[in-house]
């Protein structure tokens, strides 16, 4: 069983899951048919933006009138990157330390720091979505001292190919 860090997301995905393999070596893991999760190679098994954009909703408490947010409502932890790097997380690109660390840009506070390596759901400035997911290539903290390089690789965004597919 696989159990994810908010309460609200609980998938048996090892117990219901299946695999598909693709011509890129990409695994593919799906319950009832929806792809939750995908995994290059025998790299990271990363969640699906369908997923995390389930998992980000706020709960509803019965007794009062306004929404709550749970402690951790997202799956993984939340990066976001200026208007300016917008486009080009669009089409695929990885993202830049500059696009996190202007004025648009924020990273977890210090007590929260993602190291390197790490999966993250990229925001966009002013939406309320996620973007994509990504692997972190330099901690949150690094992020913030360097001015140039990559900072997140991005795994998947926004109208890739895995985004399209609906169900398997």
């Amino acid at each position: 069983m696989v159990r994810l860090v908010s309460a609200r997301c609980l998938v048996c995905a090892v117990a219901h899951s299946s695999a598909t393999c693709s011509r890129e070596h990409i695994s593919i893991y799906t319950l009832n048919g929806v792809p939750l999760f995908f995994q290059h190679f025998d790299e990271h098994i990363i969640p699906t933006l369908r997923l995390v954009h389930l998992c980000e909703f706020p709960i509803v408490s019965c007794r009062v009138a306004e929404p709550e947010r749970a402690p951790d409502p997202d799956i993984l932890p939340r990066v976001q990157v200026d208007r300016g790097a917008i486009r080009y997380l669009l089409a695929g690109a990885n993202m830049m330390c500059p696009g996190f660390t202007s004025a648009g840009g924020s990273l977890p506070p210090t007590p929260e720091a993602v190291p390197a390596g790490a999966l993250v759901s990229i925001y966009c400035e002013g939406k309320d979505h996620a973007a994509a997911v990504g692997i972190t290539k330099l901690g949150t903290e690094e992020i913030k001292t360097t001015t140039k390089g990559v900072a997140v690789e991005v795994a998947t965004h926004l109208g890739d190919d895995l985004w399209k597919v609906q169900n398997i």
